[in-house]
């Protein structure tokens, strides 16, 4: 990956401390394993633990959505935190923030078990967040204290990740990379500097800076209607989501106000896949927001807020939209809720379920 227009440097501004994460601070096996079967039933659950330096694996009850311990494997490195998934379901890759790389795992389509693929991979300094771009084939790393992203070639078959050349420049501390729907840009929330920068993917994947557009304090997570018209920002320090428009030719953000407050400590936002409701975990608070979004204008409405467990920090809906699953880092375990189709509110669905030290992610596998 390449980019031909640095990036403006801006001095450090507020670093707010909430979780570990946010600061971030076994056997091996050649063996391809089998293809899924061809359904859309999410069937099994990974879940990282960053303090445990682990991946907790479930079973998943299509019924009622609860969850099933099955088995614990350790990462092989140190702060294991974000999971992204291959489109094909095969492979697991997780980000160690303290070790500085990417484990890698397949997993085995009947059940659910993970096989670490070699040793981990060396990624930058503090790797806070990764994902697989729109074409599937490469695996962007955004390092928090490097303050840029690198890139890996994902072998479709095997899984193992080759490094890409270059490294795409952030701003101070980034900890979030997202591409909009169309694949054409991908936008980076820095952590210190408090504003998004902007990129456009060209059709090798290599990302083009395009400026910055300044943010909002301490800002965590940046998310995208699924229309690409809209997105949203959560703010740590001030306790407020923004929301913002985007030029479909540019990728330019402008914000839409105001600001929707919502409970302490915002470190997540996820949207539905109908882009009716923004799902907010609040760490500080303990809880999770649940906004509407108008799907003319992306304006935010608040609507419920329920608890959670000690330090929420990221939340998944599964692909029926029927339950959502929140990580909870401080309580070590994992609340399941039933999701309202109509009204978006989270009903809890039974028992939080224990994890290891520190959940941090929720992945699930169909």
């Amino acid at each position: 990956m390449s980019v031909s227009t640095p990036v403006r440097k801006i001095a450090c501004s507020i670093l707010i401390s909430i979780v570990p994460m946010l600061l971030v601070d076994c056997g091996t096996s050649n063996t391809p394993p089998s293809m899924p079967p061809p359904n859309g039933t999410v069937r099994f659950a990974l879940v990282s633990n960053l303090f445990a330096n682990s991946i907790s694996t479930y079973a998943v009850d299509p019924q009622t959505g609860r969850l099933t311990a099955k088995d614990t494997v350790p990462t092989g490195g140190t702060n294991s935190g974000v999971i992204a998934l291959a489109p094909s379901g095969r492979f697991a890759y997780v980000a160690n923030g303290i070790s500085n790389d990417i484990s890698v795992f397949s997993i085995d389509a009947n059940t659910g078990n993970l096989a670490m693929v070699g040793s981990p991979v060396p990624a930058g300094s503090t790797p806070r967040f990764i994902v697989i771009g729109p074409a599937g084939n490469i695996l962007y790393v955004v390092n928090q204290d490097s303050d840029h992203i690198t890139g890996f070639s994902i072998n479709p078959n095997t899984g193992t990740l080759t490094p890409l050349s270059g490294e795409v420049p952030t701003d101070d501390a980034p900890v979030e990379l997202t591409f909009h729907p169309s694949g054409h840009f991908a936008y980076v929330a820095n952590f210190n500097s408090g504003d998004i920068t902007v990129y456009r993917v060209d059709s090798s994947g290599a990302l083009g800076l395009l400026g910055a557009i300044p943010g909002r304090l301490s800002p965590t997570s940046i998310s995208m209607h699924p229309s690409g018209k809209f997105a949203y920002v959560t703010s740590l320090a001030s306790n407020q989501i923004a929301a913002y428009s985007i030029d479909q030719t540019s990728g330019a953000l402008t914000p839409l106000t105001p600001s929707v407050t919502t409970d302490d400590g915002p470190t997540s936002a996820t949207l539905d896949s109908q882009g009716r409701f923004l799902y907010v975990t609040n760490a500080i608070g303990g809880t999770v927001a649940t906004l509407a979004i108008d799907s003319t204008t992306g304006a935010l409405t608040p609507h419920s807020t329920v608890s959670a467990g000690t330090i929420p920090v990221a939340l998944t809906l599964d692909p029926s939209g029927r339950f959502a699953y929140v990580a909870n880092e401080g309580s070590g375990d994992i609340t399941l809720f039933a999701v309202d189709s109509a009204t978006g509110a989270l009903t809890p669905a039974g028992p939080p379920v224990d994890a290891g030290t520190g959940p941090s992610w929720v992945t699930l596998v169909k």
